[in-house]
């Protein structure tokens, strides 16, 4: 071992003299033979071919205000936006909103109707609400849905206030006895294979119309309104014929003689007979022939004369 004074001195360890001691006189190893040692540790190790792993796709980040419980469901609301239907719209296929969920605006910028109609009340007399359907329909009958939205803002305006309120097809709510309107309806359909994966319904009503000039009044509609899509919303779940049927009682165009311009080009006129399970409306010619009108082939729709039902 070493003395303190750093001179050489001898072990008593027999192991530690055949060692062979780092330094003067000790052999340094060969740099080819240490590559060489390396190069066959790197050989013993090929190299992959598989690609990386794929990076976890993220998670939508939502960005607006937070989502509440109300009315018993999920609710989102905001104070200014572009529209109710495209904050649902966002909602339902970027985050999977559920059935039910609901969206108010109070504020829109651009709220648009049936083939981009502008709605005309001011932000401050609207209530403007769009609810996600997950509706069990086929793609043929996605129009259906259209019919529970006006049937729903229909029974639940009624519920709120009192009024006789009738549907006019395939956007209108009105006042029964004037015809004046005082809602409007929407409804945008998300179709996945075979199916229809989702449908944003929109109902806007004017406050003043209503008579609702209160927040406490605004909630009640709004209220009203949520629990009367859960209960049309379910009749659909049992097949359209039965939503056709209520929504039809309700509509005052029925037996009215219409004449109606179509999309792209083509006029028809007739009485209207009936609205069927698609949400298509029949318009029965002199002649006794029926044409169905689905939603898209509207342009615009006017009564001829009146007729007693």
């Amino acid at each position: 071992m070493n003395d303190p004074d750093g001179q050489s001195g001898t072990t008593d360890d027999p192991a530690a003299e055949a060692a062979p001691q780092k330094g003067a006189g000790a052999s340094e190893p060969d740099p080819g033979e240490a590559d060489a040692g390396e190069a066959e540790a790197g050989a013993s190790e090929p190299e992959s071919d598989e690609a990386p792993a794929p990076a976890r796709p993220r998670e939508p980040i939502h960005v607006g205000p937070d989502t509440i419980e109300r009315f018993g469901r999920p609710m989102r609301v905001f104070p200014v936006a572009v529209s109710c239907e495209v904050m649902a719209q966002a909602w339902a296929n970027q985050e999977a909103a559920p059935h039910g969920a609901a969206v108010i605006v109070e504020h829109e910028i651009n709220p648009r109707g049936l083939h981009g109609s502008l709605w005309q009340s001011p932000p401050s007399d609207t209530l403007a609400l769009a609810i996600v359907l997950r509706p069990s329909v086929s793609p043929e009958e996605s129009d259906a849905t259209w019919m529970v939205a006006a049937l729903a803002g229909t029974e639940g305006a009624e519920a709120a206030t009192g009024m006789k309120l009738a549907t006019w097809w395939p956007d209108g709510i009105i006042e029964q006895e004037t015809g004046d309107p005082v809602g409007a309806v929407k409804s945008e359909v998300q179709l996945g294979p075979g199916q229809v994966k989702s449908a944003v319904i929109t109902i806007r009503f004017d406050l003043m119309r209503l008579e609702v000039d209160t927040p406490e009044k605004r909630d009640a509609l709004t209220e009203a309104v949520v629990h009367a899509v859960d209960r049309v919303a379910e009749q659909l779940s049992e097949g359209p014929a039965r939503v056709a049927t209520a929504y039809g009682e309700r509509c005052a165009m029925l037996d009215k003689r219409m004449k109606v311009r179509l999309r792209p080009k083509g006029e028809t006129r007739g009485v209207a007979k009936r609205v069927d399970r698609g949400g298509r409306l029949e318009i029965e010619s002199l002649s006794g022939m029926v044409e169905r009108i689905g939603v898209n082939q509207l342009m615009s729709l006017d009564v001829v004369e009146a007729r007693q039902r």
